[in-house]
């Protein structure tokens, strides 16, 4: 087992693991404000990051979950899928989307009421190319998804708004 107490070695070790293996697994806590890599296993490497983002206010509670996922056409020289950015922070749901100003759209009043603390959340990008589902769980278990079109983008030719275009998130959880 291999310590590092600091968060420049710990991420350069982590990333020169993964470059020599070829993949590191790393998991993120954000409850402290130290990075720590706990051990070397074969060629995997984990890494627990208790500090918040550098750039952020220190008051600011810490995002709690990330994800991304791509969608819209990439064919043709110029059109790229859009990258869309889905965060759990202080118990709110947003969404980023590149091409909207503001970028940041919170979803949370669109969750079921008394929904409770949110803690995960998956975003999906389905074949048909014009949805971005949204997916949270809570602390109970329970999980809860939304719907949002995303093409054309949001705000133009008939697209509502953000938060608009999306559905009321469904409690998945019952059943």
């Amino acid at each position: 087992m291999i310590n590092h107490r600091s968060t420049r070695s710990a991420l350069a070790f982590a990333l020169a693991t993964a470059a020599v293996s070829g993949f590191a697994t790393l998991t993120f806590s954000a409850s402290a404000d130290a990075t720590v890599v706990t051990s070397v296993h074969n060629t995997t490497a984990t890494a627990i990051n208790r500090a918040t983002d550098p750039r952020s206010d220190k008051n600011e509670k810490p995002t709690r979950a990330v994800d991304t996922a791509f969608q819209g056409e990439s064919e043709g020289p110029k059109r790229q899928p859009t990258k869309f950015v889905g965060i759990i922070r202080d118990d709110r749901v947003a969404v980023r989307d590149p091409r909207t100003n503001p970028q940041w759209h919170d979803l949370t009043s669109l969750l079921p009421q008394d929904f409770g603390r949110l803690v995960d959340i998956s975003l999906a990008a389905p074949d048909e190319g014009t949805t971005v589902h949204i997916t949270v769980l809570n602390e109970r278990g329970k999980v809860a998804q939304t719907r949002c079109t995303v093409i054309p983008t949001p705000g133009t030719k008939g697209t509502p708004e953000w938060p608009d275009n999306c559905t009321e998130f469904v409690d998945l959880s019952r059943g």
